[in-house]
């Protein structure tokens, strides 16, 4: 498995492991309406373009022999680092890929000069738990209200030394 940059050509791919992830994970934590309005809202091509040449927003690949298993978005909010996006296909979950992007994603953290690493995660997402084995901490209940929907997360952070 290699851990790369993308291009724009990887698109069509991200938004697709996306959709088949976000099926799989949230298909009984959040209605249907509301994953189809936020797969809409989040992974059009338009926007992940637009977000791939903001120097601001980073994004990581997980490829096994050209298939994407997993990847990764950050932006830089004030002086830390946001990972808004951490997604794995479902077939490959459990195989440490998330703590490979992960470790990747802290290493570039050193190169930017950051030291505080964010997210929000669903307050019952199972992927709490990996975040917490990962040395997230939780600091903050939130519930973010989206068009007609609500974003019911804990918002967790990670210090990288």
């Amino acid at each position: 498995m290699e851990i790369l940059k993308p291009s724009l050509n990887d698109i069509p791919a991200i938004i697709s492991l996306a959709t088949h992830t976000w099926h799989t994970t949230y298909s009984s934590i959040i209605s249907k309406e509301q994953i189809e309005y936020m797969l809409q809202l989040f992974y059009n091509k338009e926007l992940i373009a637009t977000q791939f040449s903001d120097p601001t927003h980073f994004f990581l690949l997980a490829k096994e022999e050209n298939q994407l298993l997993g990847y990764s978005h950050c932006y830089i909010e004030y002086d830390k680092l946001k990972l808004s996006k951490l997604y794995i296909s479902p077939l490959a979950q459990g195989k440490g890929i998330g703590k490979q992007l992960l470790n990747r994603i802290e290493a570039d953290m050193n190169e930017l000069d950051i030291s505080t690493l964010i997210l929000n995660v669903n307050r019952n997402n199972p992927a709490l738990n990996f975040y917490q084995k990962m040395g997230f901490e939780i600091i903050e209940t939130v519930d973010i209200p989206l068009d007609k929907f609500w974003l019911n997360d804990f918002v967790m952070q990670k210090t990288i030394s």
